[in-house]
């Protein structure tokens, strides 16, 4: 009996002095961790003001590759919420949301997930160097415990879980960034846009990057094109497009894409619709083009043939990132990059092996000087987004071509 009162004395005393112990832990918890980066700052800033790609980055897949990922609420900025479910404890069910954004230098995002304590943030605080070519990233986590013990000893694990995660999403954060071109977007204005699919004559060309030698070769594109429309009775049903294939360190290959008012043509004395070019299955990339391609069949990337250089597909219609371009088309390389990495920072999904850059121009060359031409530059993307572009007044046709890059 008498050893019984002294183990319940002893069980006393310990969850006395547990409870006096607990009392002056902290009742609230923070921790941080940082890395160095060589990247623009908006672009590390817009990368964290939204989860669409989150779930190919982040620390969580790292733990659970089964997590399950939900997104809700806008696609960017306050309010953007990743919701995730997982069946390993160290993940949990739980959620991210952007609650805070200051520009360029503070995102906040509230922590709803199983570990102890309320008021749980991530704060993420961009910090430039004074030479201008690095970036700190400060990633931190507060959370409060108040009077709840438990979750107070719990903050003796901060530098455990906690921080592993904000540790793993930097260095993960780091890879995602360096693939992204460092190039400055801050003053171009791009948008969204709902890009109709068209009828469409097009040939495929390569060329110097010159402007002069790329002009040249739009120029004969082109010529080819209005001989068929014009001997075919077609009109011209907008202004005629660059489609970039592959911009080399010596030469530039592309495709001249003119839009034309007829959704089919007469081609062997049989009337073929044109479709959107989809690949045949037995084609592959290094494979040689049939030895004799007639008009009406299809080549081995899906386009109609019309002539041995000439063919015909619908353009490409969807969702696309758009910019306007004013100035010489030497400067249309930069715009493509321009919306890649912006396209890449918001975490819009897209594939320019696929669906290719593609550029407008939307004034008359022969009315308006080189330095300032105006174009669109597109580049398509599958997300379901809503088009925000501002309408635009009826833009004149080109009456010559201009080259498309330099």
């Amino acid at each position: 009996m008498t050893r019984i009162l002294e183990f319940i004395v002893a069980a006393v005393i310990v969850f006395v002095a547990a409870v006096v112990f607990g009392l002056t832990l902290p009742s609230h918890g923070y921790i941080e961790r940082s890395i160095d980066v060589s990247h623009n700052i908006r672009h590390i800033n817009d990368v964290l003001s939204n989860f669409r790609k989150f779930p190919e980055w982040g620390s969580l897949r790292l733990f659970d590759p089964k997590t399950q990922f939900t997104l809700e609420g806008p696609d960017f900025g306050v309010g953007a919420k990743l919701a995730f479910k997982s069946s390993e404890p160290s993940v949990g069910d739980g959620s991210y949301e952007v609650a805070e954004i200051e520009q360029d230098s503070k995102i906040v995002w509230t922590v709803n997930n199983r570990w102890k304590g309320e008021n749980k943030k991530f704060t993420i605080r961009l910090e430039p160097a004074k030479s201008g070519r690095l970036t700190k990233i400060v990633w931190s986590f507060d959370v409060d415990y108040g009077m709840d013990l438990v979750a107070r000893y719990s903050g003796l694990y901060l530098h455990g879980e906690p921080a592993t995660q904000i540790q793993a999403n930097l260095v993960s954060l780091q890879s995602q960034l360096a693939a992204i071109p460092n190039v400055d977007y801050t003053q171009t204005e791009i948008f969204i846009a709902d890009v109709p699919a068209q009828p469409a004559l097009v040939v495929a060309t390569q060329a110097p990057r010159s402007l002069d030698e790329v002009a040249a070769a739009t120029g004969k594109a082109l010529e080819e094109i209005r001989a068929f429309m014009k001997k075919n009775n077609i009109n011209a049903a907008g202004p005629y497009s660059i489609i970039t294939t592959e911009w080399g360190e010596e030469n530039y290959v592309f495709e001249v894409s003119q839009p034309i008012d007829k959704s089919e043509l007469v081609l062997e004395g049989a009337p073929r619709p044109i479709v959107p070019a989809v690949v045949q299955p037995s084609a592959t990339d290094d494979e040689a083009a049939p030895a004799e391609l007639k008009p009406g069949m299809l080549d081995r990337k899906g386009n109609l043939v019309v002539t041995p250089t000439l063919r015909a597909r619908q353009t490409y219609g969807g969702k696309a990132l758009v910019t306007t371009w004013i100035g010489s088309p030497a400067g249309l390389p930069l715009m493509r990059l321009a919306l890649k990495a912006y396209g890449m920072s918001r975490g819009y999904h897209f594939n320019d092996s696929i669906n290719r850059y593609y550029d407008t121009m939307i004034t008359d060359p022969a009315t308006v000087a080189d330095d300032e031409q105006q174009f669109k530059v597109y580049l398509p993307i599958s997300d379901q987004v809503m088009a925000n572009e501002p309408a635009a007044a009826p833009a004149a046709p080109a009456a010559e071509p201009a080259a498309a890059g330099g």
